[in-house]
């Protein structure tokens, strides 16, 4: 049995391990967004009115729920609590029990996903709050040790691709949860059946991950001494190191292009989690789309952020490959291009009034133009300090995660009456702190690996 099990792994797939890997990998973050993003969706049919017919569903009088819109910013915005302090405390264990972190990581998500309905039964909004806020202690992982896991499998002339491919599960994600949890509701006339359903594909995720999912081309045992040989070769200029290294926190702390790239991961979460968490609200007051054409209007434009961001991170190691321009020159144009235009055409949405062609069009076309940001700032963790990438990213997306509290908080303060000109001004903060923060970044930002990468004594690479 163990033969045949070692022959099954062995040849689960003529493609090389490491794109095994990078496929887990998106598929990990493409799960995790499922998981995130029906609740956003959903929560416009358990709170509607129940006289209504805009959603296009019937949704018993059992499953709707007399909840304002501070307390939906409440429970909207408790997942990222969790997820927020979840990343800074990863940023200890991200580097040295990665497989493992990503794999409950997935598993504490896919539970209480599947809970959620009972924790609704028998607590209401605010055992709904505590689940939301377990999820997101759960997700707060995922993202630190994915940035490990590139430092061992991804060299540095393929990380703008291979990291926009791995990075873009959460567009992948955000696509298929909000379309899909559109559907399930108007399918089976309930919002319970898309936490079941999401929470289940996790599951399965987590099952295949054990038995596939490796930390490093050294640590497989199946990967073939070619492509381990190669890799390693390959990644001989910006591996992670193997030794158990000390952090150097204050140095680190007084990094000013890690700082830059805070202040570009702030802009990017402002705005990504303003669309994913608050968009569907806005579908559903101002333009009164049915629940699933809300599902399909949000998230499709996710599709088309998802190749833009493809596309970007293909062309930006093409630039740097060809010495176009440096790897520090690319990551700040790329992530202008996902900075400047969306806050562009999120003003432009805002004041087209309530007439549905164009405002899809500018919000598809805002979230597009989101997907620069990672060839950008998501993969610039890895540029600075491939030795202490999961450190890097818990510290840099733990702090851009502050603003997945703030967001659909402040809409929800902002939005009480669910009117465009309250709508407005919460698109005017965003449109500022897109600006700003891409403003920190171009002036501080670095595509070079940091001296304190390599601390004292520490193995360096061999030119």
């Amino acid at each position: 049995m163990p033969s045949l099990l070692n022959t099954c792994m062995g040849g689960i797939c003529c493609c090389a391990k490491q794109h095994i890997l990078v496929m887990m990998a998106f598929f990990a973050i493409f799960n995790q967004y499922t998981m995130r993003v029906c609740l956003h969706l959903a929560i416009t049919v358990m709170t509607g009115d129940q006289n209504a017919t805009v959603s296009g569903v019937e949704i018993p009088d059992e499953d709707r729920f007399d909840w304002d819109e501070h307390e939906q910013g409440i429970i909207l915005s408790s997942f990222y609590w969790g997820y927020t302090l979840s990343h800074f405390a990863s940023t200890f264990v991200a580097d040295h029990y990665s497989k493992h972190l990503l794999g409950v990581s997935v598993l504490i998500t896919a539970i209480f996903t599947l809970l959620t309905p009972l924790a609704i039964d028998y607590g209401g909004a605010w055992l709904l709050v505590v689940f939301r806020v377990i999820e997101g202690i759960g997700e707060g992982a995922t993202f630190p040790v994915l940035s490990v896991l590139v430092a061992h499998w991804v060299p540095a002339n393929r990380r703008g691709f291979f990291g926009s491919f791995i990075f873009s599960g959460c567009q992948i994600g955000a696509l298929a949860g909000g379309i899909g949890t559109g559907y399930f509701i108007q399918a089976h006339g309930t919002w319970r059946t898309t936490f079941y359903i999401w929470g289940v594909l996790a599951l399965v995720w987590y099952i295949v991950w054990l038995l596939i999912g490796y930390e490093s081309p050294e640590t497989h045992p199946y990967i073939s001494e070619q492509e381990k040989s190669q890799l390693l070769e390959q990644l001989a200029d910006s591996k992670k190191s193997s030794e158990k290294l000390p952090i150097p926190w204050r140095r680190i702390f007084t990094s000013v292009p890690l700082w830059g790239l805070i202040a570009g991961q702030i802009g990017h979460d402002w705005g990504t989690y303003l669309i994913i968490t608050d968009l569907p609200k806005y579908m559903n007051s101002i333009l009164q789309f049915s629940v699933a054409d809300n599902g399909i209007v949000t998230y499709g434009p996710f599709f088309s952020m998802w190749l833009f961001s493809i596309l970007g991170g293909w062309l930006a190691d093409l630039q740097i490959k060809k010495r176009c321009m440096s790897r520090t020159n690319a990551r700040k144009l790329w992530t202008t291009i996902g900075s400047l235009l969306p806050a562009i055409f999120l003003m432009l949405a805002s004041y087209t009034g309530a007439n549905k062609v164009p405002v899809v069009m500018f919000f598809a076309l805002c979230v597009t133009f989101l997907g620069g940001f990672y060839p950008g700032v998501k993969v610039n963790s890895n540029d600075l300090s491939p030795n202490f990438a999961g450190v890097l990213m818990g510290m840099v997306n733990g702090i851009g995660a502050i603003t997945g509290i703030l967001t659909p908080y402040i809409a929800g303060l902002l939005t009480p009456n669910q009117t465009i000109e309250e709508w407005r001004i919460v698109f005017w903060i965003a449109f500022v702190v897109l600006n700003v923060t891409n403003i920190l970044f171009l002036m501080f930002a670095s595509g070079d690996i940091q001296p304190w990468n390599y601390p004292a004594g520490s193995e360096q690479p061999q030119h």
